[in-house]
């Protein structure tokens, strides 16, 4: 059961950056595509190195970002951000963040946590379904960067 209120969800995806120039119908459709997922204390959402597969909007509850490199033959795990209500794990303000297809960092849950996922599968379907999306999307990031 969803426990996140659909016009809040509307008004969330309408702010981030990448999705702001879309229509309040684009929106609404958009927004029946991120599915609510509920994350404990110590869950990892997401592991450095797996395939980009989905983005995260953060509704509640605190997550740290930890980014794991090999010096010396020995594994070192720094943790590099904290991310928190209305931030996005995979998606920045130009769109999706790896341009690799693979995760750059592995997030953790510190809290419990509140999270809207979107499926790159659901996202894809969806701009094909309106075809202008894709060029807003790129009008929209060329502005920025």
């Amino acid at each position: 059961m969803d426990t996140v209120d659909p016009k809040y969800k509307q008004a969330f995806i309408k702010k981030q950056a990448c999705f702001s120039q879309l229509t309040d119908q684009e929106i609404s459709e958009l927004a029946t595509l991120f599915v609510e997922k509920s994350i404990q204390p110590g869950e990892t959402i997401v592991t450095q190195g797996d395939l980009v597969d989905s983005v995260f909007l953060i509704v509640d509850g605190t997550a740290d970002v930890r980014y794991v490199s090999i010096k010396d033959n020995t594994i070192h795990t720094e943790s590099v951000a904290q991310l928190g209500p209305e931030q996005a794990i995979g998606l920045s303000e130009t769109g999706f963040y790896s341009l690799s297809g693979l995760r750059t960092a592995t997030v953790v849950a510190l809290t419990k946590m509140i999270l809207l996922r979107l499926s790159v599968a659901a996202f894809h379907g969806f701009a094909l379904s309106h075809s202008h999306v894709n060029a807003v999307m790129r009008k929209f990031s060329s502005n920025i960067t």
